[in-house]
């Protein structure tokens, strides 16, 4: 099955488990590159508000340490673009909010695995260390604390044959 045949699958099976946790979605925002896949949302989340931003598109976000082969000219430009990104949609809940607020991020996992590490306030260069698959649900909960938790690439409502990940995301060396 081709790449992206595996990533509609994998799609489906995430928009199916995010309606099925019932929770009250603020927005679903998306990347360029995944205008196209995103057909389903409306099918499992017709009210749902979809917002497509070009500062979530896929590539390297800083050079990671250790160094791997795979080695894109772009880190400054894109790096600079991703960190504008989390800070447009990763911050602190208000003082005076009183329930939670949900936004759905559908990106590559290069983005997400850079947003957690921010968010988490880990070295950003570790990114690469960190591994998701295809598909998978990210949460980040920001208090008003400024308290982080983290739940990591739920990824278990899916049949495992239908798991994958991205090959780049293990040539460390």
């Amino acid at each position: 099955m081709e790449t992206s045949s595996w990533s509609r699958v994998a799609q489906l099976y995430t928009v199916q488990r995010l309606a099925a946790l019932a929770l009250k979605y603020d927005v679903m925002v998306h990347s360029m590159t995944r205008v196209t896949e995103t057909g389903n949302i409306s099918k499992y989340l017709p009210e749902l508000d979809k917002v497509s931003c070009d500062l979530l598109r896929e590539n390297a976000p800083i050079e990671p340490v250790p160094p791997i082969t795979w080695k894109p000219d772009c880190y400054h430009e894109d790096g600079a673009r991703i960190e504008v990104a989390f800070r447009l949609y990763i911050h602190r809940a208000d003082n005076k909010q009183t329930e939670d607020r949900c936004k759905i991020i559908v990106c590559h996992t290069n983005v997400i695995r850079y947003f957690v590490c921010t968010a988490l306030q880990f070295p950003t260069e570790g990114w690469l260390r960190l591994g998701l698959n295809n598909g998978s649900i990210t949460w980040i909960t920001i208090r008003p604390s400024g308290r982080v938790g983290l739940r990591m690439g739920d990824s278990g409502f899916m049949p495992p044959e239908k798991l994958t990940r991205t090959r780049h995301s293990t040539t460390i060396g």
